[in-house]
Parts: structure tokens; sequence; C-alpha cells
């Protein structure tokens, strides 16, 4: 766990001896990884690689309570960061213990010392100061010191006794959970016993025969043992990650556990809705009691409709949390609905039914639904990226917000007298004998009145006149004759001004 950009995902590669990280778009670890690597003694460790970026907040805490030993990432040229104190904060909640790896000590820019510092001030109570938590100086780019940290998560692993039984019932977590074209399909990290082939398991309010087991490599197996992370198939309703995985003895059994659970949930979300119908229901009466209790001011926020789809659970969830991050008092999302799984035509009906449209991320999106998005005039965000796709919610947000209204005064103009005008019968206009005193005067410009420093009047010219000669400008310090559209109330005194407005797009 770490940073964004801190270098686990390269770790993990030099440890896999594969490319995983250059295979990450953008490089960043979109959602959580498992893998196991056979070390050189033959002993093998499970490996889960979790997002640094911040909208991965509940895949990192997922990560946390799962494992029995928190690797922390700190870069040697960046040190302490956010998201280092958060996966900190998670691995202590989860009272899970922990190994500092000082990592990308390779670069001129790297400053150990620094970091160690910096981890002590964050309470970290490593060796060199006396504590107890590991720090391990390593580049994943050139392996140095990667050998020093197998042998101390090894030697930690001693210490802890951590061990399981291969026997018995298995139990596990899931990792991930995801619906792709061969189905329903959960990545479950096995904690005890063995799971098999054709086991009855239940997670959450949904169980499932396994039908398939298959490692990180994608490769089909019969088993899967103690620390082993695999993708599992066969289940009947929608696996939710962080869901704690338990073997039943058989379909009836899952059945009965599966329905109980799904009576509990009911039950708690009824008494849950009561419980909030109440609170409103106090919360109405308090305010028709409150006396001089102003009325709220009518809500101006503009609301943007999302649907939001993605490859696994997880990135829907992160990517929930990234866009509803975003907004103002004036415009904000709200997303009418999200699962994992790819855009569906019911999707780009909602969407188009909503005037909203459709985040799809890390996810192929069919041709016939694209054509089926542009014929129903829907749009289509589709990103494999998190900080790409928040930049393009925030000009999307941004492109509803009013834009930035500024003035420049070009022109004054003193009224030195007035003169009623005889337009036709006894219908008088009132004209102004000016005196322009700065820039100029244009038939063009917009105008305000200032009588006393008080704004009486703001509008157009109706006429300007040097004489009796109609003019387009008048510069500093020529005199001449103007009237207002639709108002007529100049006096000897008053100050024109000739302004300019520019409108600038503001940005979330």
């Amino acid at each position: 766990m770490g940073h964004v950009d801190h270098g686990k995902t390269t770790m993990l590669d030099w440890l896999r001896k594969s490319s995983v990280a250059a295979q990450e778009h953008g490089g960043i670890t979109q959602h959580i990884g498992a893998f196991s690597v056979r070390l050189s003694t033959g002993k093998q460790i499970t490996f889960l690689d979790t997002p640094g970026h911040a909208a991965f907040l509940t895949m990192r805490q997922r990560g946390a309570n799962v494992t029995d030993i928190v690797i922390l990432v700190v870069a040697a040229d960046d040190s302490v960061k956010p998201q280092t104190l958060e996966a900190l904060k998670h691995a202590r909640a989860a009272k899970v213990p922990i190994i500092v790896a000082i990592n990308k000590i390779d670069k001129d820019e790297a400053r150990v010392d620094h970091v160690k510092a910096d981890l002590a001030r964050h309470g970290i109570e490593i060796e060199d100061f006396g504590g107890d938590v590991q720090v391990v100086c390593v580049s994943g780019k050139t392996g140095e010191g990667m050998n020093d940290l197998e042998e101390n998560i090894l030697t930690l692993s001693e210490i802890l006794d951590v061990r399981a039984e291969t026997d018995g019932m298995a139990e596990g977590w899931i990792l991930e959970a995801s619906i792709k074209p061969i189905g329903k399909v959960a990545t479950v990290l096995v904690k005890r016993g063995t799971l098999r082939i054709g086991d009855y398991i239940v997670a959450g309010t949904t169980w499932a025969k396994v039908r398939v087991i298959r490692n990180e490599a994608g490769v089909d197996i019969e088993e899967a043992a103690p620390g082993t992370a695999v993708e599992i198939l066969g289940w009947r309703g929608d696996p939710i990650a962080g869901d704690e995985v338990i073997q039943a003895p058989d379909e009836s059994k899952a059945k009965i556990a599966t329905h109980y659970r799904e009576e509990i949930r009911d039950r708690e979300s009824a008494v849950a809705t009561k419980a909030a119908q109440e609170q409103q229901e106090r919360e109405k009466a308090e305010k028709e009691n409150t006396e001089d209790t102003p009325e709220p001011e009518e809500s101006g926020t503009k609301i943007v409709n999302f649907i939001v789809k993605g490859d696994v659970v997880g990135s829907v969830e992160a990517v929930c949390a990234a866009i509803m991050e975003i907004g103002s008092n004036e415009v904000r999302p709200r997303v009418l609905r999200s699962s994992a799984g790819q855009v569906t035509e019911s999707d780009v009906d909602h969407a188009a039914t909503s005037k909203g449209m459709i985040i799809s991320f890390n996810n192929p999106i069919a041709g016939f639904i694209k054509q089926r998005a542009k014929d129903a005039g829907v749009k289509i965000l589709d990103y494999n990226v998190i900080y790409h796709l928040t930049d393009e919610v925030k000009d999307r947000l941004s492109d509803l917000l009013p834009p930035l209204i500024s003035t420049r005064v070009v022109g004054e103009a003193e009224v030195l007298q007035v003169f009623p005008i005889n337009l036709k019968g006894r219908v008088f206009k009132n004209i102004a004998g000016c005196r322009v005193r700065n820039g100029q005067i244009s038939r063009t410009a917009k105008y305000r009145v200032l009588r006393s420093g008080e704004n009486v009047f703001q509008g157009s010219l109706d006429s300007l006149k040097h004489g009796k000669k109609d003019v387009d400008e008048m510069k500093k310090g020529s005199e001449c004759g103007i009237s207002f559209e639709g108002w007529d109330d100049i006096r000897q005194g008053d100050q024109i001004q000739a302004y300019e407005e520019t409108q600038e797009k503001r940005h979330l």
C-alpha cells in the first residue's frame, strides 16, 4: 500500500519478472491485483496490489482488512504523502503489522534519512529509532534490496506464526467482483481450507456452486489452497467486493444461509427506513413549531445526471466517489444508477430519458451501443484512467456555470445642460448636452448614468449627435448631444459612463 506513483506495482513487477506496471492504464493500478510470487526459497507469498490514487479509498481499505502483513511503500524522492498516511490508518485499524519499503533509492533525488524522519514524525516507530517496524530500502526498477524485503516478510510471518489449515471448510474474502461475458466473476482470497470445483460457497446474500477456479495467469485449476487469490465462477446472484466467503456443506445449506441473510438484511433495512422516516417527521414538526423562521431559498443548483458502469465493483465505487466530490452550490453531479458490467441498451435509454450521460470505466463498448447512444443524443464518457475521467466530468459541469462577467469603463461624459426637443405635437424628449471627460463615447457601447454616485439608469443610447449631425463616436474634450432608449429623466450634473462587458468561462 502507499501513495500514487510511489512504485508499488513496479516492485511486484520485479518480483514476478513480468510487465504489470507497463500494462496499467496511465501507470496507475486501477483495482486490486492479486499475485502469487514463488521465492528463491521455494516459499510462496501472495501480494495484493492496491491502487494508490485518492479515488480508490474503499479498495485500499478492503486490501488492508484481508492481509497478514502490509508493505507500506514510500518513494525515497517524495517521502510521506496523503495516501501513505491513509494506508497507515487502514493498517492500524485492521491491526495488521507493517513493513516499510523505501522505494526508488536508485534515483539521484532519493533522501532516505529524510523519509525515515518523516515516518517517525507521523508515529511510525521504525527500528532505526528504537521501534519495532522494519524498514527496507529497495529499488523496484533495479531490484536492489528486493531479496532483503522477501527475507523480512518471511521473518515477520514466522514471528507472527502465520498459518492456516488446509483441511475443513474453506473461508475467504471477495477482493473484487465483476460481470464478464462468461458470467458473474469474483476474485476470492482463500484464507483457510481448500476451495475445490463443485464446492458450495456463500458470500453476503448470494451463493455459488464453484464452476471454474482460475489463477492469476488465467489458467483453470482444480483447487485453491490458503493464501491463494483466484477467480471464481458459478455465482447465482451478484457477489459484492468486501464480503466474507464461507463454504456450505451442500446446495440446500447454501440456500438456507442466503435466505436467512436476506431476511436479516430486509429487517435491518425496514428498521433503518422507519427510523429515517421518524427522524424526518420530528424535524418537520420542529420546523413547523419554530417561529419567525425564514423560508428557505429555492435551490438554483443545476444537476447533471450520470449512469456509471465499470469493469469491477471496486472501480464503480471509486468512480462514483470521485465524481460526487466534484461540483459546487451552482452545479453538481447525481449518480442515477451504477453497476459492474458493460453499457447496455437499458442504460442508454435511461440516460436519454433523464437527459444524462453514461460513464464507462475500463470497459469495452459494443458498436451497436455506441450507435444507439449517438442516435439518442447520449454522451458516453469512456475512460481507463480515473483522473482523466474526473477532468472531463469537471469540464462538463463547468459548461453549465454562468460566465464571469467583468466590465471596463471606456468613456465618461458630464451632462452640462438638458434640452427638451419637440418630437411631434406635444411630445418632447430630453437631449443631454455633454462634454466627454475621458475615453470615448460611442453608439455601440453600453451605458449607465450616475447621480450623486448612485446608478439611476443602465441601458443603450437612442441617439448621439454632434450639432445636428448623427455621429458614431465622440472623443475626449468634444461636446455632443445624447439621448437614451426608454429613459428621459436625465438631469444637469449627471455623470454618464460608457462601458463594455467581457465574459470569461468559469471552471470548477
